[in-house]
């Protein structure tokens, strides 16, 4: 058993009721803001903030703040089982990123390119929202994961046919090939895929211009496998949406993304 985060989703209503409601299935995002890389967005342990971004994409729907427009601001809870984490709060996770970042850049420069930066997300932004930086080497941090977990397989495999022509059909191993066998499967457990990544963000003003708090700084974390989610909840005194109020939801839902539809796409950086 993993360890068990509790979490929380900006959204809309529509969208609360159906994931509680067990109508709609999660899914993930994939956007160029997508600092984790790809995943399930979420704000640990802190539900307020959750429902600070969902009401800031309702108020603010120029800025393109979720993937989804957001007409009813609203929060889910989660429950997510976790074995595997990219933790970027913890010193492994940033000389994992590190590396992966200076593997990235190289690259980059192979190619004669160069590596995408962090940049506004749109005019006034002051907080570099677009990650795309990030976004890429903690990409890398995955595709370096994958790579050595494939190889530890291979190697595995090897080792299997190398024992299996070694003992002649035998199923009794000495003590040196069960040792070598064990250190290649447990290889393959400590590269499997990480299932989701956790950053710490920092954003908003100074609580105090002498203060290094930010007040709308949270720990994100961003769910790659999506079957850790366990189960949906509701924060305490939220209810579900009537059938008449889940219907006057969804049209505002529909009108808000008509609007977003008619705006001009919101600029990216290279």
């Amino acid at each position: 058993m993993g360890q068990i985060l509790i979490a929380y989703h900006g959204c809309d209503a529509t969208v609360r009721d159906n994931l509680v409601g067990g109508f709609t299935k999660p899914l993930p995002s994939s956007n160029p803001y997508d600092w984790l890389y790809d995943g399930m967005y979420f704000f640990e342990g802190d539900s307020a903030r959750a429902l600070k971004l969902a009401k800031a994409s309702s108020t603010r729907p120029q800025h393109k703040l979720t993937r989804n427009p957001i007409a009813t601001p609203a929060v889910v809870g989660a429950i997510i089982e976790i074995d595997r984490l990219f933790d970027l709060t913890t010193q492994s996770g940033i000389e994992n990123f590190s590396l992966a970042a200076k593997l990235m850049v190289k690259a980059y420069e192979v190619n004669g390119e160069d590596p995408p930066k962090n940049q506004p997300a749109f005019e006034g932004d002051t907080e570099n929202l677009h990650r795309a930086f990030d976004r890429e080497a903690c990409k890398m941090v995955h595709a370096l994961r994958n790579h050595a977990n494939t190889e530890a397989i291979a190697l595995a495999a090897q080792i299997s046919e190398a024992l299996g022509l070694n003992v002649s059909g035998s199923s009794r191993l000495t003590q040196q090939q069960m040792k070598e066998l064990e250190i290649a499967s447990l290889q393959i457990v400590n590269t499997a895929p990480f299932q989701a990544s956790r950053g710490a963000f920092e954003q908003g003003k100074q609580v105090d211009p002498s203060s290094a708090i930010f007040d709308d700084t949270h720990l994100q974390l961003a769910v790659h496998d999506l079957s850790c989610i366990k189960g949906w909840f509701l924060r305490p005194g939220d209810k579900l949406l009537t059938p008449e109020e889940f219907r006057a939801a969804e049209d505002a839902m529909s009108a808000a993304k008509a609007h977003r539809t008619a705006q001009k796409p919101r600029k990216r950086a290279p």
